[in-house]
């Protein structure tokens, strides 16, 4: 973006959801974006700003208070941590405070960048915060990260919610994508903000490459989103051209895609996908940057599902479904119903001319508890050929001391399943008090406080998985934040 000047801003979520480890290459993701620009004062360069939101919105450094780019990328290192809720309507109301003075002084763009992986504290005052940025004329991108954002919300916070939203799988794809976000970034520095109709027809730019010159025109669909991603495959150099010969390529409604190569200098090259969906098609995940699982390791989720009831249950279902995403391991499986006969119910039985003794024994059925989950999960351990197991398996146990016994035969089956080489973590739930926490300690792998994770509610447990998954890291092979 040599010669070119512009205004930017980053707002970036700094909320409890985001692991330090994440909000880090957040950081890292700004300043490799940074670098795409030449900063400065002068009149054909750039000057760069940051926000950051949790619980309240920070005005980290303003634009005009660094004059290079060593000085932005020190600034961006150092903006802290902070922890809290998604005040994303605060930092749009800071951002929309900080640049509405500066659009007399500067005649050069406003641009501002978005980054987010979750749901905004209030979604009606943030779409309320980004309209009154819209008519102020500010270019506004909105980059969702994960799988906890709101869609519509990052199309409300863009100036233009077909080309200016993103979607990346993880914090460590985001940052594959500086270089060439920072190319369709230089772009809009020189094109006003403009919310596309998504019925309209639309030719993409033109390119060719040096086997073949053509120019791609697209046909939208009712719902097109353009997004960038590198490609490590593309090695041919593309330069613009308007001479080339024209190629109408007609999307039809099922996966259709196309590729096109565009030239961010003329000796590197960076493909830009552009996806084309039915009106009712599911976007896609961008960026996919999938965790590498050991195909070796196992993890066994276990509960009682007669004692922790219907509720319990589909709680307990929603947080193992959660976490899923977040582990490392190559296999997982759950225990719940350890012994299922056909159903325990009593079919009509005659009671006439039967005695007190002969009556008072009628209904017999054997119910599995929780010793029965644990034995199960031991023996689903063991590998077909042998009685030998992996040393690489998890067990994670969900417990409530309002319902769950526990027993000699509990003990003697967890200590068996630890026996057999598998860690035991407990997830305990619940307000009760335990009568004897010894023996709560007991059943998990030690030392026990490394071991068992309390929570009050089952809303507390979902709230944990949802927006900071990485305090259950320990049990989850090492917290993947690929996702």
């Amino acid at each position: 973006c040599v010669g070119k000047a512009a205004n930017i801003m980053f707002v970036l979520d700094s909320s409890s959801s985001i692991w330090i480890v994440d909000y880090k290459k957040q950081l890292e993701f700004a300043q490799k974006l940074v670098d795409n620009f030449d900063i400065g004062t002068d009149n054909s360069q750039v000057n760069v700003g940051a926000i950051t939101f949790s619980d309240r919105a920070h005005l980290e450094f303003s634009l005009d208070r660094y004059a290079d780019n060593q000085q932005v990328r020190k600034a961006i290192a150092n903006i802290p941590y902070r922890t809290g809720q998604t005040n994303t309507a605060e930092a749009l109301e800071v951002l929309r405070s900080e640049l509405k003075p500066k659009l007399q002084s500067f005649s050069s763009p406003f641009i501002a960048i978005v980054i987010t992986d979750g749901k905004s504290r209030d979604t009606k005052a943030t779409k309320e915060e980004a309209k009154l940025l819209h008519k102020l004329g500010i270019h506004v991108y909105a980059i969702g990260v994960g799988s906890n954002y709101d869609l519509e919300e990052l199309k409300a916070i863009a100036s233009d919610p077909v080309n200016n939203v993103f979607e990346v799988t993880s914090y460590s794809a985001l940052q594959n994508i500086a270089k060439s976000f920072g190319v369709k970034t230089c772009e809009a520095i020189t094109k006003p903000p403009v919310v596309q109709d998504t019925s309209a027809q639309t030719t993409k730019q033109q390119f060719t490459t040096t086997t073949e010159m053509k120019t791609t025109t697209t046909t939208k669909q009712p719902f097109t989103t353009t997004r960038v991603t590198t490609t490590a495959a593309t090695t041919t150099t593309a330069t613009p051209t308007t001479t080339a010969t024209t190629t109408t390529t007609a999307t039809t409604a099922a996966t259709p895609e196309m590729t096109s190569v565009v030239t961010a200098s003329p000796a590197k090259s960076i493909s830009i996908k552009t996806f084309v969906f039915p009106a009712t098609g599911k976007p896609r995940r961008l960026f996919s940057d999938r965790p590498q699982r050991d195909e070796s390791s196992s993890v066994t989720y276990g509960y009682d599902l007669i004692s922790m009831g219907a509720y319990r249950a589909n709680m307990i279902t929603q947080f193992i479904n959660t976490m899923l995403p977040y582990t490392g391991y190559g296999n997982f499986r759950v225990v719940s119903f350890a012994h299922c006969p056909v159903n325990f119910n009593v079919p009509t039985t005659s009671l006439t001319g039967k005695s007190y003794s002969e009556t008072r024994n009628s209904v017999n059925v054997a119910v599995p508890g929780l010793a029965n989950v644990l034995r199960e999960m031991r023996k689903g351990n063991e590998t077909k050929d042998s009685t030998t197991t992996s040393k690489k398996n998890t067990a994670v146990l969900f417990v409530d001391p309002s319902v769950t016994s526990i027993t000699q035969e509990v003990l003697a089956e967890s200590e068996k399943l630890k026996n057999q080489g598998s860690k035991i973590f407990l997830v305990n739930v619940g307000r009760n008090i335990w009568p004897q926490p010894q023996l709560l300690h007991s059943i998990s792998s030690q030392p026990y406080n490394r071991y068992i994770y309390n929570f009050p509610t089952y809303n507390q447990l979902l709230y944990t998985a949802h927006n900071t998954p990485f305090k259950l890291r320990a049990m989850c092979k090492g917290y993947r934040n690929t996702y």
